[in-house]
């Protein structure tokens, strides 16, 4: 585990820069990301880190909109993915400068997608939101496929992010979900779902398009031979609830198959309905967490709703992530007097506060599994506040610690200084790794 002193930093920054310049960077040239969607890499509950997708080596991870890096599986190591010889790494120049909304990698290729003007020659051009495919280095960035009908004429004010499933490219433009192959003419893209704007139902002031406020936000999901989507539909009562859809990829037959369930069918929770904080769905049955409120699942085709495991025994906040093989759980608020002192940057109005000591982890039936204290990222990394849970994968938990300070006040104004620890804990050892990369 790594302590942090000046001079620490000040090499490792040093042997990543010089590592990042060369030209091979050490990823693997040959890699695996399966051509189904990656159900575990749609967990991350963290804006700042939400586009990341694996392979069978490593993972593919973008920080705060901006540069990617490469994790290694197996080393616990990260690379900045450029490629690109004597790169600073500091403007968006640098291939791993992506600032991207999805991310996959099949058929040897990374792809993202990306909406940002473009300039060419100096002037800013609006191509719409694109696919971009690149090497694993990160070079040879290429746009492949366009995903808006009018370049800019995508009206929801909700950001849906597009994913990728066995060859299919699934995304949304003015409120209604569309498919298309992957590197396929967008105006052959079949409608799946959805009575949004057309091209004719678009109105202009000042001549700007004026925004759909009645757009529809998406969360795509795929699991075997089914796309499902959720969305926030509105009720008799005026009130709106998250209803989940599923369209069989074969016939596109779209079915309401679950909604957000009232409070009497998982007890006392809130009047009008619950808060699913996060939701799986694998072989016909969603699973779901209610913060405070337990793991659940309904069986989507009985819809029969039952409670999995009782979490509130052992935490009563907490955020969850959830995979194939275990429903992960780390508690939000351990005990205040252990970590006396410790200030959080982001939260609680500079108040002593600590978030996040120990994940808790069950099997989809709801068998405890193991209890896995982290106490040990508090001690060997100065200045950790807060830890968050982003996704599981196999036997392995990745986290991050949260060390960001307050820079000294100029003219009575403070910023702060970003500062993010990827770590990762093995379900079958409880083994930490710490050091895995840094952001700032």
């Amino acid at each position: 585990m790594r302590r942090r002193t000046t001079a620490l930093i000040l090499a490792l920054t040093l042997a990543l820069t010089l590592c990042a310049c060369r030209k091979r960077t050490g990823i693997p040239d040959a890699q695996d990301g399966g051509e189904d969607f990656q159900k575990n890499m749609a967990q991350v509950n963290q804006s700042w880190l939400d586009t990341l997708c694996a392979t069978d080596t490593g993972y593919y991870i973008q920080y705060a909109g901006g540069s990617l890096y490469y994790v290694d599986k197996a080393k616990k190591t990260s690379t900045i993915v450029c490629g690109k010889p004597e790169c600073r790494h500091d403007d968006d120049t640098c291939n791993a400068y992506l600032h991207a909304t999805g991310l996959w990698f099949t058929g040897n290729k990374l792809y993202f997608t990306n909406g940002d003007l473009i300039f060419v020659n100096g002037t800013p051009v609006d191509y719409g939101e694109r696919v971009y495919s690149l090497n694993p280095d990160g070079t040879d960035h290429q746009p492949v496929q366009k995903l808006e009908f009018t370049p800019g004429g995508d009206l929801s004010y909700i950001l849906n992010v597009p994913i990728y499933h066995r060859g299919m490219v699934y995304f949304t433009y003015n409120g209604m979900l569309y498919r298309a192959p992957l590197g396929g003419d967008i105006e052959d893209a079949e409608k799946i779902w959805g009575t949004g704007m057309t091209e004719d139902d678009i109105k202009t002031m000042n001549g700007i398009p004026i925004i759909d406020p009645n757009a529809l936000g998406y969360t795509l999901w795929a699991d075997g031979d089914f796309l499902y989507f959720m969305v926030n539909l509105p009720q008799e009562d005026g009130s709106y609830k998250d209803t989940l859809f599923s369209c069989d990829t074969d016939t596109k037959k779209v079915t309401e198959v679950w909604a957000v369930p009232d409070a009497g069918e998982v007890g006392e929770w809130e009047t009008t309905g619950v808060s699913v904080s996060r939701w799986y769905v694998k072989d016909g049955t969603v699973y779901f967490y209610l913060s405070g409120g337990d793991f659940w699942k309904t069986d989507l085709g009985a819809g029969k709703t039952e409670l999995v495991a009782k979490t509130s025994e052992k935490t009563q906040y907490g955020t969850a992530v959830m995979s194939d093989d275990y429903l992960c759980l780390l508690n939000d608020r351990p005990d205040f007097d252990k970590y006396a002192g410790a200030v959080s940057v982001f939260g609680m109005g500079g108040k002593d506060y600590i978030g996040g000591d120990t994940i808790y982890v069950y099997g989809l039936d709801g068998t405890f599994v193991k209890e896995l204290p982290l106490d040990k990222v508090y001690d060997e990394i100065d200045g950790v506040t807060h830890l968050d849970i982003l996704f599981c994968d196999g036997n392995e938990i990745y986290f991050s610690a949260d060390a960001s300070t307050w820079s000294e006040r100029v003219n009575g104004a403070s910023h702060i200084i970003s500062d993010m620890i990827l770590c990762c804990v093995s379900v079958d050892t409880g083994e930490i790794t710490a050091n895995i990369c840094a952001w700032s």
